[in-house]
């Protein structure tokens, strides 16, 4: 019996050859099109896993299985489950040579690094396409309000290096606008930051041990701003995303003396305040 395997079309095996038809096709992301050849690159009953992808590409696995859910959506990948006497094994990944045209309208695939939620505090029914730079436009005055007058940017420079400063808190240190923000207003809440945090610029400062005050703060306030249904769970050390063999997320948690899966989590914790946690995870928590 096979499994975890990749199950192509045997005249590519023994060639790095990718059928151009991917390259061509203006509605797929880049990191699919990516991947569709890494896959390919690869000889017939080549075991694949996830883990094995992750173990090539910096990207971890929520991101690797979002690219192969669009493969499988535009008909590029199959994915058929594996199971033995009723036991689920694993699953082979048949790449196809061409689409499978479907009858349906195909979704807009996923942008490479979708925002976790829209900022909010600016109007949400703003189009969904929505670019990542026109959410920071409209956010960027909030930002500039939680300073005192006397630091604010003035001239069109400044405020293009402040603006400048969020789009790579965004883009390179992968953190979402809305929480940006939050921890920024957080901060300057603070009796000892408000003194001493005196320009966004500082967020991609680093301090005397290295590490960017982004991340401080980030830390800082997502330390202080947990879920109120957080605690309810005696001794809990943290809680986990893991998936079920049908491949649904579950949400886990770990205790000082225990491990709960998300049967036992939902004798204490109401289906709310699972997904609540769930987001709260799915957040980088």
């Amino acid at each position: 019996m096979k499994y975890n395997k990749i199950l192509k079309p045997k005249k590519f095996d023994n060639f790095n050859i990718v059928p151009s038809y991917i390259f061509r096709d203006k509605g797929i992301s880049i990191g699919a099109t990516g991947l569709y050849s890494y896959l390919f690159s690869h000889t017939a009953d080549q075991e694949i896993t996830i883990e094995f992808i992750c173990g090539h590409f910096k990207e971890g696995k929520d991101a690797i299985r979002v690219k192969i859910k669009e493969l499988i959506d535009l008909g590029y990948l199959e994915r058929q489950k594996v199971t033995d006497k009723g036991k689920f094994k694993g699953y082979n990944y048949i790449l196809k040579a061409n689409r499978k045209r479907k009858n349906r309208c195909r979704k807009k695939p996923m942008s490479e690094n979708p925002p976790q939620s829209n900022i909010n505090i600016y109007n949400n029914n703003n189009k969904s396409n929505i670019t990542q730079t026109e959410k920071i436009q409209k956010a960027f005055p909030h930002f500039v309000d939680l300073f005192d007058l006397r630091y604010r940017p003035k001239s069109d420079n400044q405020k293009q290096r402040w603006f400048e400063c969020i789009e790579r808190c965004v883009r390179i240190d992968k953190y979402d606008l809305n929480d940006i923000y939050l921890s920024v207003k957080h901060i300057r809440n603070d009796e000892f930051w408000k003194d001493n945090f005196l320009t966004l610029l500082k967020l991609r400062n680093h301090d005397k041990n290295g590490i960017m005050f982004i991340h401080r703060f980030m830390e800082n306030y997502k330390k202080q701003n947990k879920p109120k249904c957080f605690n309810k769970i005696k001794g809990i050390k943290k809680y986990v995303i893991y998936l079920d063999p049908d491949g649904k997320k579950r949400l886990g948690a770990i205790t000082k003396t225990n491990k709960l899966n998300e049967f036992n989590i939902s004798q204490i914790l109401n289906n709310v305040e699972i997904q609540v946690l769930k987001d709260f995870i799915a957040n980088g928590n």
